[in-house]
């Protein structure tokens, strides 16, 4: 009798965001990809990186920049926002400073703690907030991760309180476009947390989850050797960070002719909703695929349904990955892998970093600080992973905190770093 596999569940909307802030960090290309291995074989051998425009290879040259703005930034960085969706303008707060030069105050609108990643970035938002002596006024999150009125309601709480800067990791960041104005309207600058905000008025500080999704898509796809059938694992359609996770796998599939999508299944970035979903799949798909392409977060429940169906397990594209599926990645030394990791506490302390820069006048270039995020392959598994880790451990994989915008990538951002 096979074992069942069970996780914790969370509301669908919520775990998607949850999904969005759960994948954040450094590196700007792909790694080598791995060469097919069965799950315990010998180390799969590295092969070359695909040529440009063939399958396998990473689309360039996308960013949404009308105005050139990414000009102004370092190559590298500018490089980091390859597919990136929302326009980069100009910040409406590149000329502000706060008339206060000490004790600032912030209001938190977040949401509630139903993932690791969130419940870690909101703590380490809090710790670092008291560490540079700023006072907390409001601290507020709605019940449930699905409950947008509520968050809205309480983001128009905070900006009733009139605090210096407002942190806020919006459930849903179109209704919060018109929020970011009332708060520039009322002289608040407001810092989105995670989930970006199109707008010139919210500084974002977020990750590229398209470039992300593309990364570990190109990769996987690369390892199967540019041919086959795989299966498309969505999260929720039509919130923002699935429409990303699309952009990045459909970008690389472009340049795909001889990958055919077999199937598509909703997994809502729940673990246990992706197994349940891939496991029906699979009982009318007997040969299996190829490989899985998903939206993020849902790869140990993906390859628990494979398991469970006595099917060997496929390379899957893991972005967000987990503790649990990168320790059994690396105990199964011929398994192509390709991740991403997550440095929550360092994310907290980042988004604290940018509130306190344009509060004391360093002047935001643009409204996106912008992030690609750290590849997880082969070549770095055993640097990142830990062999005693419970394979079902749905954690998040940290990675080094240092590789998320630390202060001398920070300061090209600004205008006026160190004022």
């Amino acid at each position: 009798m096979k074992k069942t596999t069970f996780f914790p569940r969370f509301s669908t909307v919520g775990a998607a965001i949850l999904g969005a802030g759960a994948l954040v960090l450094t590196g700007c290309s792909a790694s080598a990809p791995a060469a097919p291995g069965s799950s315990g074989g010998a180390t799969p051998a590295k092969v070359s990186p695909a040529a440009a425009g063939t399958c396998g290879s990473l689309p360039t040259g996308r960013a949404n920049d009308p105005n050139g703005l990414l000009s102004g930034l370092p190559k590298e960085i500018a490089a980091g926002y390859n597919l990136y969706p929302y326009e980069i303008r100009k910040s409406a707060w590149a000329d502000y400073k706060s008339k206060k030069t000490e004790g600032f105050t912030a209001a938190i609108v977040g949401m509630p703690p139903a993932s690791p990643f969130i419940a870690s970035m909101s703590e380490a938002i809090r710790t670092s907030l008291k560490a540079n002596g700023v006072k907390i006024v409001g601290d507020f999150a709605p019940d449930d991760p699905s409950n947008v009125p509520l968050q809205l309601q309480q983001f128009n709480e905070a900006l009733s309180l009139k605090p210096d800067v407002i942190i806020y990791t919006a459930i849903a960041p179109e209704p919060s476009v018109g929020l970011a104005k009332a708060a520039h309207d009322a002289g608040i600058p407001l810092v989105a947390a995670q989930v970006p905000i199109d707008s010139e008025y919210a500084v974002s500080v977020t990750r590229n989850t398209p470039l992300a999704i593309a990364q570990v898509t190109a990769g996987t796809v690369a390892s199967i050797g540019g041919k086959g059938n795989v299966l498309r694992v969505d999260g929720i359609p039509g919130i923002p960070v699935s429409t990303f996770a699309g952009l990045g796998i459909d970008a690389v599939l472009a340049n795909c002719p001889e990958v055919k999508v077999a199937g598509s299944v909703t997994g809502f970035f729940q673990p246990a909703t992706a197994q349940a979903e891939v496991q029906k799949f699979l009982a009318t798909h007997p040969a299996g695929v190829d490989a899985v392409l998903q939206a993020g977060t849902m790869g140990v429940g993906i390859r628990n349904a494979f398991v469970e169906s006595g099917m060997e397990v496929p390379p899957i594209a893991d972005d967000g990955s987990s503790q649990g599926f990168s320790s059994w990645a690396l105990a199964n030394p011929g398994y192509p892998y390709f991740g991403t990791t997550t440095p929550s506490v360092r994310t907290g302390e980042a988004v604290v970093d940018v509130a306190l820069r344009i509060l004391k006048g360093e002047g935001p270039k643009i409204n996106q600080i912008v992030e690609p995020s750290v590849i997880v392959s082969r070549e770095n598994l055993a640097k990142v992973a830990d062999p005693s880790w419970d394979h079902n451990d749905l954690t998040d994989l940290a990675g080094d905190p240092a590789d998320y915008l630390p202060t001398d990538r920070l300061n090209a951002f600004f205008s006026n770093p160190g004022a």
